[in-house]
């Protein structure tokens, strides 16, 4: 018997048009002799399910939908929701209650990821490389000198909880240090100020492969302008090489990193790590754990090099 699953998607952000194309990649490239799919769209204002042309209201009370064929229940959530309140652990949390299945992470891991200061914390802990940082909210008052002073120039700017690189700044001037704030407030509360490390940036994809976490080829992401923004993501501003041309040891370092926060994490599903490289080694940059699934994002990429098909992967993830 076929499964049914629910494709959710959108969210409360500005990364809900990226999460629109993940889930299309899902709705296109997923085994349908092993599923029956609806697409889920969950806004501030609605949550629908999507059925032949026609939108079903969500019942909260269980993740269901009252259609002309009568109630829809389904067997698994594929969430595919970048940004909140798919990546930041409140619809797992709800799904928790509601005792709905899903691919992503549970609250833990979603809500420490998606903070981005609180994670490098908690992660630096066990020993890996992260940024020098600190983190402003609206109510505080700074000094753009002091923080020049700490991180130098130039430094990046970014909201604290967000993704796909909406909002992030690179300031090389202290005259520019006032807008890139700003910038990143109109995103979040939060804004994180991170030190500029110079380097090499890949990004190493991890999945859960027969109960264990399964770290795939690497990519480098060669930004075409001043680091890889949204553009360089999403508008064909960079060079993606897959698998990234490193030394073969120090990939194998990258990837036994990537697992081991897996599993320090406590992940399920797919996950992406960023990490920077220089002369002192691997720096952990970001944990995005509803990356990017787009045709154009990196995780397809980085299974394609890894032998493993669309399709398959997808059905890695619910099965």
């Amino acid at each position: 018997m076929k499964r049914r699953i629910a494709v959710v998607y959108g969210g409360y952000s500005g990364e809900a048009v990226v999460s629109k194309k993940s889930a299309q990649m899902v709705l296109d490239n997923i085994d349908r002799n092993k599923f029956d799919v609806t697409p889920v769209e969950i806004t501030k204002t609605e949550w629908m399910a999507h059925i032949d042309g026609a939108k079903f209201p969500i019942n909260r009370h269980d993740f269901s939908a009252s259609t002309q064929d009568g109630k829809l229940t389904f067997d698994k959530v594929f969430n595919i929701i970048h940004g909140t309140p798919g990546e930041d652990g409140i619809l797992q949390g709800y799904f928790q209650m509601v005792g709905m299945p899903h691919t992503s992470s549970e609250v833990f891991a979603m809500s420490l990821t998606f903070n981005k200061s609180a994670n490098n914390t908690y992660l630096q802990q066990f020993g890996f490389n992260c940024a020098k940082s600190l983190v402003l909210r609206k109510t505080d008052h700074y000094s753009i000198s002091k923080i020049i002073e700490t991180l130098g120039l130039p430094c990046f700017v970014k909201p604290n909880e967000g993704g796909s690189s909406i909002g992030i700044s690179k300031v090389k001037e202290a005259s520019q240090m006032v807008a890139a704030i700003e910038l990143a407030f109109d995103e979040n509360s939060e804004v994180i100020i991170e030190e500029f490390i110079s380097g090499r940036e890949v990004s190493c994809g991890v999945i859960s492969r027969q109960g264990r976490a399964f770290a795939m080829p690497l990519t480098e992401m060669i930004s075409f302008g001043e680091f890889f923004d949204y553009e360089a993501k999403y508008e064909g501003n960079s060079n993606e090489v897959t698998p990234a041309e490193i030394p073969k040891s120090l990939t194998l370092q990258i990837q036994n990193i990537a697992t081991e926060v897996y599993d320090i994490l406590r992940c399920n599903g797919m996950i992406r790590i960023d990490f920077l490289l220089n002369e002192k080694g691997p720096y952990l940059i970001e944990v995005n754990t509803v990356p990017g699934f787009s045709d154009a994002s990196i995780i397809p990429q980085q299974a394609a090099a890894a032998g493993i098909s669309k399709k398959e992967l997808i059905s890695l993830l619910l099965e």
